[in-house]
């Protein structure tokens, strides 16, 4: 069934001034092993549009890595829960049709799901995405990363589940949809690219970006001894969107200092 419904979405990619009503997205979550490098033990998602559920992604991902006390605490996953999970690449391989041709919803202002995802793949997701904490601070005026479960709280968005992957993607979907609302009406949020302009996280690095970075620090050092450095490359091209304008006319909730 899964195949079936994604197989009947568009693979393009949007462009900049596509409708807000005709975008299709997925809210994603994902809950990891909780210590560097991170490793994905749960991934949960939801495909939505501003005014209906399409259909939900939720599984465990095997690892044998070792699993954060602090982490499993959050969120209840353990070695134990593991062991008949699907491997990380096949997890993956079905969760990149899932989104396919669909704009990526998260609740991390660096982005920290897709970048997991990306590094994990060694590629970056042929998406564009959004943050909903990113929508809050230009709907406020915050200065400060509003925690999922206080944004839930200040839009009346019902979070059943916290710390759990697929209640928080579905988490994620509402705030989404209540910010909208929001910010249609006081800056008038109507493509992509208004969405774009406000709510896009940095772009993830892929590890090999990531070994390119390494390499410009050790040519820097080699720098400092006469030793030629290299010509810097960028990465990935970032969509740039389109910005409204406009103050603020709402009353900021208070601040909360650190993401869920």
């Amino acid at each position: 069934m899964l195949d079936d419904a994604v197989d009947s979405w568009s693979a393009e990619l949007p462009s900049l001034d596509t409708p807000v009503e005709a975008l299709h997205f997925v809210a994603l979550d994902c809950e990891t092993t909780g210590q560097s490098p991170h490793r994905l033990v749960e991934l949960g998602a939801v495909a939505f549009t501003l005014t209906d559920h399409v259909m939900s992604f939720e599984t465990l991902v095997h690892s044998t890595d070792r699993i954060n006390p602090y982490a499993k605490r959050i969120h209840g996953i353990g070695p134990e829960s593991l062991g008949g999970a699907p491997p990380v690449a096949r997890v993956l391989q079905r969760f990149r049709r899932f989104c396919r041709g669909a704009v990526l919803v998260e609740h991390s202002a660096d982005a920290f799901d897709t970048r997991l995802i990306a590094s994990t793949m060694d590629t970056p997701l042929d998406a564009d995405n959004l943050d909903t904490s990113r929508m809050a601070a230009a709907l406020w005026d915050l200065r400060d990363t509003i925690g999922l479960e206080r944004l839930c709280n200040e839009l009346g968005v019902h979070h059943r589940r916290p710390h759990h992957a697929l209640a928080d993607a579905e988490a994620t979907a509402l705030c989404f949809v209540e910010l909208m609302k929001r910010g249609r009406e006081q800056f008038g949020w109507a493509t992509l690219g208004d969405l774009l302009a406000v709510a896009q996280p940095p772009p993830p690095r892929t590890e090999e970006e990531r070994r390119r970075r390494r390499g410009r620090g050790v040519a820097a050092a080699a720098g400092a001894t006469g030793e030629r450095r290299p010509r810097r490359r960028g990465g990935r091209r970032h969509r740039r969107g389109r910005g409204t304008g406009g103050e603020p006319g709402t009353t900021p909730p208070a601040p909360q200092a650190a993401s869920e």
